[in-house]
């Protein structure tokens, strides 16, 4: 993995409900950060119901992410096309084709490693609506999460939905080796919704009878959940109390910090430029709405890329690669891990790969798979 792909910030725009403005806010931010001097990439994963070419002024035919996802491409990178803002450019998403919306799993992981992959210094998806797994799948491997929202009830509570939802897709994906501790977080998914107790604090006591040496994996993952809250057409001058509420929720009920980062005005007259949305933002019209999204992107630039995003080239290993690795830990001798337990790194490996192979390697164990390359 070169240079170029290893300081690549991802970027998911999320929110659960369509028609809160997560394809205008993921163009604005790719805009400012492209007029800063930033490659950015542009992916659409709004998978059936693509609209960011569109949006972008790009009327002509072009190839989409269905290209890959049927096998007619290798490469992600061939996909590519240039937008009319320099160092902006887009993967467009997938025209409506059977099976296309919902990818199987094997195709999903090849799909998130070539996003890892692409060469720029911002990747920016647009996730569509919904709680769907591969949708909340995108969301949990980026860097950084933006939930947006309006300030409205059923908005709101979409937004919650949906941070909830990626907190249990993330736990889900991090435990699913496990099988006593997999099959309780299933029996849960399986309540109705009054019944549903799925917490960070009922997932504590849960990991706390069945194996409590795992305990540590919870403070991982609650440093890592951290999504960002964005309010769209924000009333001027004070935050929503629908808006307090949601934050307080997510710290109450799921234990998640979510930071608001920033608000955006309404802006009654961008619906007259939708067919070329780079446009308004040079106008004096859009100045505003391109001040806020400024205040939002520097919560990003300033920040150093996660060490995930570092190490050995592990952000493009299969699935079949990381069994690989797990059979070389199950191999091992128990007193290679010191004071901490086989059972915390294997599940660290679908976790945080990076750690794990750097650990093993400070354990004098090497491998050709540690040190593979993109």
């Amino acid at each position: 993995m070169n240079a170029k792909q290893q300081s690549s910030k991802i970027i998911s725009v999320g929110g659960g409900k369509g028609g809160v403005g997560k394809s205008i806010l993921a163009i604005s931010m790719g805009t400012v950060l492209a007029r800063m001097g930033h490659s950015v990439v542009l992916v659409d994963l709004d998978l059936g119901a693509a609209n960011l070419h569109t949006y972008l002024g790009i009327l002509r035919q072009t190839p989409t992410i269905a290209n890959f996802l049927l096998g007619k491409t290798a490469s992600l990178e061939d996909l590519i096309v240039a937008t009319s803002e320099r160092n902006l450019r887009l993967i467009s998403g997938a025209e409506f084709v059977p099976g296309v919306t919902n990818p199987a799993h094997w195709m999903m992981q090849k799909l998130i490693r070539h996003l890892r992959a692409l060469s720029a210094d911002f990747i920016i998806i647009d996730l569509g609506a919904g709680v769907h797994f591969s949708t909340l799948d995108f969301f949990g491997i980026s860097n950084h999460g933006v939930v947006i929202t309006a300030p409205e009830p059923g908005a709101v509570m979409n937004a919650y939905s949906f941070i909830k939802g990626a907190l249990y897709r993330k736990i889900q994906n991090v435990f699913r080796n496990h099988n006593e501790i997999s099959r309780a977080i299933e029996a849960e998914s399986r309540h109705t919704n009054d019944e549903k107790r799925f917490t960070l604090e009922w997932f504590r006591e849960t990991l706390d009878r069945i194996a409590p040496e795992l305990l540590p994996l919870i403070s991982e993952i609650e440093e890592s959940f951290r999504p960002v809250l964005v309010i769209n057409r924000a009333p001027e001058g004070h935050t929503h109390l629908l808006v307090k509420n949601l934050i307080s929720l997510c710290k109450e009920k799921l234990a998640v910090t979510l930071e608001h980062v920033g608000d955006l005005p309404d802006m009654q007259n961008l619906s007259n430029h939708l067919l070329n949305v780079p446009r308004f933002f040079s106008l004096s019209e859009g100045a505003s709405y391109v001040a806020a999204t400024e205040k939002i992107v520097n919560r990003f630039t300033g920040k150093a890329l996660p060490a995930k995003g570092r190490m050995l080239g592990t952000l493009d290993y299969s699935d079949e690669e990381l069994e690989e690795i797990l059979r070389i830990i199950e191999t091992l001798d128990d007193r290679v891990f010191s004071a901490a337990t086989k059972n915390m790194w294997k599940l660290r490996l679908f976790f945080k790969p990076s750690d794990v192979i750097s650990f093993l390697i400070s354990r004098g164990i090497t491998h050709p798979l540690f040190y593979k390359s993109a």
